[in-house]
């Protein structure tokens, strides 16, 4: 009789391994991989999901489905409209506004490197920094207002594109278009700074300290995670989820109140995060070659290794969620949200897109394009092996034998 239950009671543990669902292992919908010299170094993500643009020693623009739209020139740094419909990057001194099918609309010298770009989310209106400038540029490269006054580390438009807000080693300051200062906190250094959708308020992340503030300026709260430092931080467009990468192998997540909702952990430094409008999908590259998703409760939806390690801003997810890329600097990988688990549900709609920039700009020759070779479309996740299993197998075998002895 005790055998009858014992084995009964390992069927159930073997039966209960089954139903749990396990952390899934995924491999990407498509790779491409880039076969010229050079890395690639950093992704966007147009808010429509309809184009991503990889970075670095060469741009390559893809479709939500993989195939190559165009490729050519160079871009460390990298904004995209809304639309996809203008990219802005810079290489070294020069700012380039390129169109989404590839043409290069104008560029410029900001004079310095440039170490910061930003850009209104209809491209109307760009910044761009490096070293002691800061400059604000019309989106179609004419006119513009500059100065020289201040070393900037990190800059970001407000969404209206009536102000800017600037971190310093001395602080952070808010700034009208004429780059004249109109609000200062000057009782600490800062470093990172994202704006909400709204504009209504900014958050900035230094060290191992994350600030929110009021888009007046007014300090809402101030909280020190324990442990690292940070590498890399996401502000959701909704203004509800904050989510920090840092250099104690830890990703966290804060809502708007300042309360840490979860800490999970790489094998090594989390270089690169990225978060979906509403705060529900959310990617964590590493430097172990790792990219993991999550959902805002800090689930773990799925993982996918890289061939490299994932460095700085190379992850992105779309606005609604359902697209994932991630770059490991020889490959562009992409991943639908639906892969992981649980699958997107209809409460995670995505947010109209704002029309198209009509500004006309003048034809220029396209990009010169260069042969890739795109990996097969769509391979099947694979399901993590859950350990209770053969544990489980193992030990029913065990107690069958010795009870039919």
């Amino acid at each position: 009789m005790n055998g009858h239950v014992l084995v009964i009671f390992c069927g159930m543990v073997i039966l209960t391994g089954l139903i749990m669902p396990g952390v899934s292992a995924v491999d990407p919908r498509w790779t491409w991989a880039a076969t010229t010299s050079g890395e690639i170094s950093g992704v966007i993500i147009s808010a429509d999901g309809s184009t991503v643009v990889a970075g670095g020693d060469q741009l390559i623009a893809l479709s939500r489905d993989g195939r190559k739209l165009w490729s050519g020139w160079s871009g460390t740094h990298l904004a995209i409209s809304r639309n996809g419909n203008y990219i802005l990057t810079s290489r070294d001194q020069t700012v380039r506004m390129i169109s989404g099918t590839g043409t290069m609309l104008w560029d410029t010298s900001l004079g310095v490197p440039v170490t910061d770009l930003s850009m209104t989310p209809d491209a109307a209106l760009i910044a761009a920094s490096g070293g002691d400038r800061i400059r604000v540029i019309n989106g179609t490269g004419t006119g513009f207002r500059q100065n020289t006054s201040v070393i900037v580390r990190h800059m970001r438009l407000f969404p209206d594109g009536d102000r800017l807000v600037i971190t310093t080693p001395a602080g952070i300051q808010t700034s009208n278009l004429t780059l004249l200062s109109e609000w200062t906190d000057t009782n600490v250094t800062q470093d990172l700074v994202e704006i909400a959708a709204d504009g209504s308020s900014f958050v900035t992340v230094t060290n191992n300290r994350v600030r929110f503030y009021t888009r007046n300026g007014d300090l809402l709260w101030d909280r020190a995670l324990p442990g690292g430092n940070a590498l890399d931080f996401a502000y959701s467009r909704d203004g509800s989820t904050i989510v920090v990468g840092r250099d104690d192998n830890t990703v966290s997540a804060l809502d708007r109140n300042g309360t840490l909702l979860w800490t999970d952990h790489a094998s090594y430094w989390v270089t690169s995060v990225a978060v979906s409008d509403d705060g529900n999908t959310i990617a964590a590259g590493s430097f172990d070659k790792s990219l993991s998703v999550y959902d805002r409760a800090g689930t773990k939806l799925g993982s996918s290794t890289a061939s490299n390690p994932i460095k700085s801003h190379s992850v992105a997810v779309s606005a609604d969620g359902s697209l994932i890329a991630a770059v490991d600097g020889s490959a562009v990988y992409g991943f639908s949200r639906s892969q992981f688990i649980p699958p997107l549900t209809s409460e995670t709609t995505p947010e109209k897109t704002p029309g198209a920039v009509t500004t006309t700009a003048p034809s220029l020759p396209p990009v010169t394009t260069s042969p890739m070779t795109v990996s097969p479309p769509a391979t099947t996740p694979r399901a993590a092996l859950i350990p209770a299993l053969p544990f489980g197998a193992i030990l029913l075998l065990l107690v069958f034998r010795e009870w039919k002895s």
